[in-house]
């Protein structure tokens, strides 16, 4: 009696396995009909909710990698920009954010009457508005799967990915670039008009982007690393090829520069420090064919930036969704996200970002 259980157990758990429910496992067992080997297997299909549990989280954790201006972003105003996630979870799609300036007056000496003289607080303020960005891609079918020996579920997964990690930052560097109100021009230009052939990014202009920094009011205020301070700019690859060839302070400065030893985000990827400013290099600084007097020249605008230099409002986290089409035949992929981004501007004057004009060799 004790074998005919088991084997009835053992029976009615390969009918289990097999994804039947327990009222058809009871009955087969019962009856005595065993499940052919190998004629049932568990299968996750791509639209099972668990997959799509597993790739949604797992690109947002390949994505935040991906952002290059991942490294200037963080919640604390001790940030280039400043992440607010008020919206996420709520509805609305616009934060509005403020600045107060420092007091500026010179207060009372002495005795003299301190009512009726208190100094009033300046608050600018200033919004970021959100919006969803979507892509998609979808796939042939099963047969068309078969032809290819990489996986193309696997490929349109990084794909997708890449591509929304891209389109962040390119939102963010086309804010960042929008209408500068400060800037400082390479050589002895005082506009794109004026720059001429030879006007390269220099050491000494890195240096005067950093005092014009200070002296601004209000002040550009750097990123404390430690016990230390640091600005970053953000340069063209074509501005480095110039800054390497032509300024020999530079291509010293590096060579005899120690091991920084700082795992902070903000030395990550940079090509280097000139008198507190972490130098940085992207493809996505604006560049420009129609600098100079004759509106012929090329030219590039590096940008100097400092403590919260702008807002990204996160509505909705990056999110996947996979969809099956063709009775099970085709599949597709979507990822998706809610956010804004927005230069910091207050009293129409930017906040901490002076962009750094120059003529450039087009390498």
């Amino acid at each position: 009696m004790r074998k005919m259980i088991q084997r009835w157990l053992a029976v009615y758990t390969l009918w289990r396995e097999a994804g039947l429910s327990r009222v058809e496992a009871f009955g087969l067992s019962l009856n005595g009909h065993a499940p052919i080997s190998g004629g049932a297997d568990s299968e996750w299909q791509t639209g099972d909710a668990a997959t799509v549990q597993k790739w949604g989280r797992d690109a947002w954790v390949e994505l935040p990698k991906l952002i290059y201006w991942n490294k200037f972003m963080g919640k604390g105003m001790n940030n280039i920009i400043q992440v607010k996630d008020e919206l996420e979870g709520q509805a609305g799609d616009k934060i509005t954010f403020s600045f107060v300036r420092k007091l500026q007056g010179s207060g009372v000496t002495g005795d003299g009457d301190l009512e009726n003289s208190e100094e009033a607080i300046s608050n600018y303020n200033d919004s970021v508005t959100i919006n969803q960005k979507r892509n998609a891609v979808r796939l042939k079918g099963r047969m068309s799967e078969r032809r290819t020996a990489f996986n193309q579920r696997m490929i349109a997964k990084e794909l997708l990915t890449t591509w929304l990690a891209e389109t962040i930052d390119a939102d963010i560097f086309a804010a960042v670039d929008s209408s500068p109100s400060t800037a400082v021009y390479g050589g002895a230009a005082t506009s794109t008009a004026t720059i001429a052939v030879g006007d390269y990014l220099t050491t000494a202009l890195i240096t005067k982007a950093k005092t014009k920094a200070k002296k601004a009011s209000p002040k550009l205020w750097p990123v404390k690393i430690g016990s230390k301070e640091y600005y970053v700019l953000i340069m063209h690859p074509d501005q480095e090829g110039d800054l390497k060839t032509f300024d020999a302070a530079w291509v010293q400065a590096q060579r005899e520069a120690q091991t920084r030893g700082d795992d902070n985000p903000l030395f990550e990827g940079s090509v280097g420090i000139w008198d507190g400013v972490i130098c940085h290099v992207h493809e996505d600084i604006a560049i420009s064919s129609t600098f100079g007097a004759g509106g012929n020249l090329t030219g590039a605008s590096a940008q100097f930036v400092a403590r919260q230099m702008g807002a990204y409002a996160w509505g909705e986290h990056p999110r996947w969704v996979e969809k099956e089409f063709d009775y099970g035949n085709k599949v597709g992929f979507a990822i998706g996200a809610i956010y804004g981004v927005k230069k910091a501007v207050f009293n129409a004057v930017d906040h901490a970002l002076i962009s750094v004009r120059t003529y450039r060799n087009n390498y």
